[in-house]
């Protein structure tokens, strides 16, 4: 799976350029289209969606350099295919590129600020919002930050201070539909380099000489962040063997609900799948969470109002004596119930009493004994109000939907068994959060399952719950297929 990790819209950011004369190297990292609109001219000359640099008259060539996205600052990132769009640029493409890439280091104790304040006028770049159009850097500015990519250079590899090569000096063409679109795929000599490095944290993009690029896509791996130094390390190594996997809506590549999968996704609606009830509906239905298709916004998903009695101050839970380790953004938890290593561990996760819960009913009679393979929890669209974190279980029960529900909010009531599929997990934001029973992830997997019970802490919203297994009810089950 990889993520776009120059887009802006996961985190990816322009530290420093030489010059955005006629528009502003930020384009560049722009996840939508590029536009052209032919009548728009401003001060500077034609207004173009991306980054154009003035003719180059003084020595040299232009250049930005741009800090990665697509995960938690202090992740680094092996690339594998780069993509160059030159749309509208007919007549000022830049003639050639070139990319290089470097794993930044910090030297002091100043969290993930390095990955930012190493290059000189970066903060305050940010600070204002990007680049300025119609602004070029001095001759001084432009050697200080050749300066810095040299010293960072020097510091991660300790040779001549230059950066790895991820794409040579190469041709472009104009930005006509026909030849528009450049791809490239990294050679393998070059990954070898960059996993030599431990990935890499920053491209830094050339032009020879001048001219304009509409959008720049490096595709790429996540390398995970470093060991969170609140865990031990015996729990560190534990950790690392399962961790679900997490699809970002961001990347272009379609996330796991979208592709074939051998097992019937028995919570979906076109299989059977009901949302019957749940504690609070006040944005959304529990029905929603079982269509096929992808959520089309915030509004196609089960969202619940903000707890009003929610405590003034959020407090994490740091002892507890469960089974249960969370860790930082794209590290969720594992769990291992018969290890004393996860006893009294710390979770990171807020200690609350607060959750809402719906019930969903499984389609095609439920699961058979070989039971649940695969839970996918998706919070698209969810980039601010998605719960902190997700707990299912589930049931066999021949009573009826109403029991079942109403046992579901009712811990008093035991004429319903309800055990863990997935024990309390952290979520992040807009993404599909894949547990594979193979990984270890999923609990009770060899039971027969006809209903589940979601809970989210201590509220928000969910785009999909997708559950996966073979059906009880085989003979009338339909053929698997997918989107």
């Amino acid at each position: 799976m990889t993520t776009n990790l120059t887009s802006s819209a996961t985190g990816a950011r322009i530290l420093f350029a030489t010059d955005e004369w006629f528009a502003a190297a930020d384009n560049l990292l722009n996840p939508a289209d590029p536009e052209f609109i032919p009548d728009l001219y401003c001060e500077q000359g034609k207004v173009m969606d991306g980054w154009e640099t003035r003719r180059k008259r003084s020595a040299g060539h232009d250049w930005c350099v741009i800090k990665l996205g697509g995960a938690a600052d202090g992740s680094t990132f092996e690339v594998t295919s780069l993509e160059v769009d030159t749309a509208f640029f007919t007549g000022n493409q830049t003639p050639r590129i070139s990319v290089e890439g470097m794993r930044v280091t910090s030297s002091a104790n100043d969290g993930d600020d390095y990955l930012y304040t190493w290059m000189p006028g970066a903060v305050s770049r940010l600070a204002r919002g990007g680049g300025i159009q119609g602004t070029g850097q001095s001759v001084a500015s432009i050697e200080r930050a050749a300066e810095a990519c040299n010293s960072v250079a020097l510091e991660t590899t300790g040779n001549n201070g230059k950066w790895v090569e991820i794409l040579p000096m190469t041709p472009l063409k104009p930005g006509y539909e026909e030849s528009r679109y450049h791809s490239f795929t990294i050679r393998d000599n070059v990954k070898q380099k960059v996993a030599e490095l431990g990935g890499i944290t920053h491209l830094k993009l050339n032009y020879f000489p001048d001219g304009g690029v509409a959008r720049l896509k490096v595709l790429g791996q996540v390398h995970q962040s470093a060991p969170n130094p609140m865990l031990s390390e015996p729990v560190q190594k534990i950790k690392n063997k399962a961790a679900p996997l997490i699809h970002p809506h961001s990347s272009t590549y379609q996330p796991p609900s979208s592709q074939p999968y051998p097992q019937l996704e028995l919570s979906c609606v076109s299989n059977g799948g009901l949302g019957l009830e749940c504690s609070n509906k006040h944005y959304g239905i529990p029905m929603n969470l079982l269509s096929p298709m992808l959520g089309k916004d915030m509004g196609d998903g089960w969202e619940t109002a903000r707890h009003p009695d929610r405590p003034p101050v959020v407090t994490k839970d740091p002892v507890v004596n469960k089974s249960c380790i969370h860790v930082s953004v794209f590290e969720l938890s594992v769990t291992d119930a018969s290890s004393e290593l996860f006893k009294c561990s710390q979770t990171g996760l807020q200690d609350t009493p607060l959750l809402d819960w719906a019930v969903l009913k499984l389609g095609c009679g439920g699961t058979n004994d070989s039971g649940i393979s695969r839970i996918i929890v998706d919070t698209r669209h969810f980039k601010g109000n998605f719960p902190e974190s997700v707990k299912i279980d589930g049931c066999a029960s021949t009573l009826s939907d109403e029991a079942v529900c109403a046992s579901a909010g009712n811990s008093n009531d035991t004429s319903v068994e309800w055990f863990p599929l997935l024990n309390r997990v952290a979520l992040v934001a807009d993404a599909e959060h894949e547990f594979l029973r193979e990984k270890g992830l999923i609990e009770n997997g060899s039971r027969v399952v006809t209903h589940v019970r979601v809970s989210i802490y201590p509220d928000g919203g969910l785009s999909r719950v997708r559950v996966y297994g073979d059906p009880l009810d085989a003979e009338n089950a339909p053929i698997i297929s997918h989107l």
